[in-house]
């Protein structure tokens, strides 16, 4: 759900025009919040809503992908034996320093669309691995 919430947010952060409302990676405004320096927001050709979007997908994103790492872990710890379990969110879990490099491009290399498209779509991959893992567990579920 989370990576789901991260998509949407990419996604509006897009539509307003704020895919370069930060300008530096990983940090925005070489900090890391940027609502703490009012000079920073008054000085910046964008909104603070536009600011605000893109700074909350990074941070959003930062939290998904811990969810992802602890849900890898759990499904080696606790589902040895469900492969799909297993796999799916494994693999989530490799795509994802993949997609972090392709989230600093987007910035770094002020959204060209090929890097654009390949973080949509490498996102979308990492969805549908999350919602296999979610889809085995449910129905295969353990008994404690």
């Amino acid at each position: 759900m989370v990576t789901y919430i991260v998509m949407l947010l990419g996604a509006y952060t897009s539509a307003i025009g704020a895919g370069l409302s930060c300008p530096d990676w990983p940090t925005c405004y070489g900090t890391w919040l940027p609502f703490l320096q009012p000079e920073i927001i008054a000085n910046s050709p964008y909104s603070a809503l536009q600011i605000f979007a893109e700074w909350a997908h990074r941070g959003l994103a930062f939290i998904a992908g811990l969810l992802i790492l602890a849900t890898a872990v759990t499904g080696w710890l606790f589902r040895p034996q469900e492969s799909l379990i297993k796999w799916s969110a494994m693999t989530a879990l490799i795509l994802l320093p993949i997609q972090v490099l392709l989230g600093g491009l987007t910035v770094t290399r002020e959204l060209q669309p090929i890097i654009v498209t390949a973080h949509l779509g490498v996102a979308i991959l990492i969805l549908l691995c999350l919602l296999s893992t979610t889809l085995a567990a449910k129905l295969h579920p353990t008994i404690v």
